[in-house]
């Protein structure tokens, strides 16, 4: 089957990171993927924070959003991060790096993943969307279309490994898939 897509706004992201919103509608000073909190070589946030806001469907969809702060580990060595790519864990000790190589990752597919917001730097930390809606009032690069494995249709999907090896979106259609989202509409 060849890889397809999803529009944005067709879905919602299940944050399973196991970190309830910390910080509610408060967004760093120079927004998420400002240089000041994101993209740098020493955390400037707290591991694992988890920051909800309120998007009022000026741009995109109106609903909430989750962003979590994590660390890239290593990167696919053939494409490298950029935003809307699916990240998963990357190391079974460092819980909070993230890679978006299907190669390495720690289990595919998997619930326990989210989405870059913008090119990072291998051991870099930064905000990764994580849950609710697609934040474009807040990270214009969110909107637009996903990487799928041309199987989803309207219900869950999962983070998988898709055939350009990298990591996409696929119907999480058997027992043990963890449930990363739910499309509101099959991919095209």
């Amino acid at each position: 089957m060849a890889d397809s897509t999803i529009d944005s706004e067709l879905i919602t992201l299940v944050n399973n990171w196991g970190i309830a919103p910390s910080v509610i509608d408060v967004v760093p000073t120079d927004g998420f993927t400002g240089s000041k909190t994101h993209n740098v070589a020493t955390r400037a946030a707290p591991i694992g924070e988890v920051r909800q806001v309120r998007c009022d469907g000026s741009v995109g969809k109106a609903g909430y959003s989750q962003f979590i702060y994590l660390q890239v580990g290593t990167q696919n060595p053939d494409v490298a991060m950029a935003v809307k790519h699916v990240v998963a864990q990357d190391s079974a000790t460092v819980w909070y790096q993230v890679t978006n190589d299907p190669d390495t990752a720690l289990k595919l597919p998997t619930g326990l993943a989210a989405i870059a917001l913008s090119a990072m730097t291998d051991d870099y930390y930064g905000w990764f969307w994580c849950g609710g809606v697609c934040p474009e009032q807040f990270v214009s690069g969110l909107g637009g279309t996903y990487k799928t494995n041309d199987g989803v249709a309207i219900g869950q999907f999962t983070a998988h490994n898709l055939d350009a090896d990298y990591i996409g979106l696929d119907v999480a259609d058997t027992a043990g898939e963890g449930i990363f989202g739910y499309a509101l509409a099959a991919d095209t």
